[in-house]
């Protein structure tokens, strides 16, 4: 192999790795919002199953039926709350921006059964 054709196949390798690194990152920065923002109510594995989550009737997101939502309306959700009978049930996350929302959007996709 020529000296030009190994440096593109290292850069190419780096950049590789960098972009993993950095999927990674997002992965455990959206973990770290889910832990601080949702698994109260939610639970760590999505299933609704902490008191306050069963108090509420949150959804179990590891279910067929969370799995047919549109990513839109998740992310809608997060970054609006949710309203049921007039009354906020899940507060909006207005902090977050649309990337962390789809990030989390994306992190609840992962509660598969």
């Amino acid at each position: 192999m020529n000296r030009v054709r190994f440096l593109a196949s290292v850069a190419a390798g780096s950049l590789l790795l960098s972009a993993t690194a950095m999927a990674q990152e997002a992965d455990k920065k959206a973990e770290r919002a889910w832990k601080a923002k949702c698994a109260s109510c939610h639970g760590q594995t999505g299933k609704g199953d902490t008191d306050q989550g069963k108090k509420l009737k949150v959804e179990d997101m590891t279910a067929p039926a969370y799995a047919s939502k549109k990513d839109a309306d998740l992310k809608k959700a997060i970054q609006e709350g949710v309203k049921a009978d007039g009354k906020e049930v899940m507060p909006a996350f207005k902090d977050l921006t649309p990337e962390q929302a789809d990030a989390l959007v994306k992190y609840t996709r992962s509660f598969k059964k």
